[in-house]
């Protein structure tokens, strides 16, 4: 019977700990995805208007000057993305005599995972690059 009981209750924490776990991933996941989402062009116009509340006389002319500048945001973000993909190329050229191929190799596995997260939440990429080698091969 003691050992039912302690079964029970050890059942009952591995399974509440395991689904607050996974609960927590969950949340955390969201809020990053929120947090980056909120960075680019609608991102942009949705936290202005959250901020400047306007009632619906002022929607119809602030609306067009928030959409000039959140597409000003938005090629900033684009330009800055294709400026530090041209600083790591840089750097793996300098770096490139000093290393050897599997070391070369994870680092441009890790930029390319960067870029592959990047795009996820950003969209298109917006210039033409070369693809960098496998980490796998």
């Amino acid at each position: 019977m003691k050992t039912k009981s302690i079964l029970i209750i050890a059942a009952t924490l591995l399974i509440g700990f395991a689904l607050g776990f996974l609960t927590n991933g969950l949340l955390t996941k969201q809020r990053i995805s929120k947090f980056v989402d909120r960075g680019g062009y609608q991102g942009f116009k949705m936290r202005a208007m959250e901020i400047i509340r306007p009632d619906q006389s002022q929607v119809t002319d602030i609306e067009p000057i928030l959409e000039k500048y959140a597409q000003k945001v938005q090629e900033s973000i684009a330009e800055s993305k294709y400026e530090m993909k041209n600083i790591h190329d840089e750097m793996i050229q300098e770096l490139e005599p000093y290393l050897d191929d599997q070391q070369i190799q994870r680092l441009e596995f890790v930029h390319r995972k960067f870029e592959r997260a990047w795009d996820r939440h950003r969209g298109p990429r917006h210039h033409n690059r070369s693809r960098p080698r496998d980490f796998r091969e």
